[in-house]
């Protein structure tokens, strides 16, 4: 049997990992069972927190603030849901997540161009996918495309590759490095990408999205900024559809 688990990545500032301990309980709320595992620093990581998470790995984790680019071909799962750290599970339906990846080696929610920095780089070039929170397998093609994130990451910041024909604005976005990599490099033979199931924004619901693009149905994830603190009562209360 196929393992499938949660992963999150808390590197940089001590506020990403009490984030992640946050939407972790959450994730437990709705679904007892789930499997998570953090990657993080060892001089945040108490005793408790292992009653949360399966797993806490800090062996070598970078403290950057791309950490989760280096954590994904990590993972000890055989299907994985990346969630940022900025996040908060409020349905049951999350169990179910794992279920939708069936012909591929991973799927996105989709970004909002009313929502989101930057997601046009020309007049047919967009960047679609939204990189916050994905399900994939760990398989060959999506460990060489995880490790290849990372490293083209850290080349796009130098504009080692093609940033000349791009926005500087998307230069900063590892949305821009994943869009880069499923487009203009092998990656776009080998992975097999899709989408979740509609209404995808239930999976991702960013503060500042229209409630309309949940079609009536409930949050299952909603995504928030870190700089300002939401309590749960915020969020539900913000995202009732």
């Amino acid at each position: 049997m196929q393992s499938k688990g949660y992963v999150y990545v808390a590197s940089l500032k001590k506020a990403y990992y009490e984030a992640a301990k946050y939407s972790a309980e959450s994730l437990l709320t709705f679904y007892p069972e789930a499997k998570i595992t953090l990657f993080t620093h060892e001089e945040w990581v108490e005793e408790e927190d292992y009653d949360i998470f399966d797993q806490i790995i800090t062996e070598d984790v970078p403290k950057d603030k791309r950490a989760k680019l280096w954590a994904l071909s990590k993972t000890p799962y055989d299907i994985t849901m990346y969630v940022d750290c900025d996040t908060y599970i409020q349905h049951e339906d999350i169990a179910d997540v794992f279920d939708f990846i069936d012909e591929y080696d991973i799927i996105f929610t989709r970004n909002r161009p009313y929502n989101a920095k930057i997601t046009k780089l020309s007049d047919n070039e967009e960047m679609i996918y939204h990189c916050g929170i994905f399900v994939y397998k760990n398989n060959t093609q999506t460990k060489k495309l995880m490790d290849d994130w990372y490293k083209y990451y850290w080349e796009q910041q130098k504009k080692s590759f093609d940033m000349e024909h791009y926005p500087d604005e998307a230069r900063p976005w590892d949305t821009f490095t994943m869009w880069y990599l499923l487009n203009k490099t092998d990656h776009k033979n080998t992975v097999r990408v899709g989408d979740f199931p509609e209404p995808d924004a239930r999976w991702n619901f960013c503060l500042g999205q229209k409630p309309e693009e949940l079609q009536g149905q409930d949050v299952i994830i909603t995504h928030y900024r870190l700089d300002r603190v939401f309590t749960s009562n915020e969020i539900i209360g913000k995202n009732k559809s």
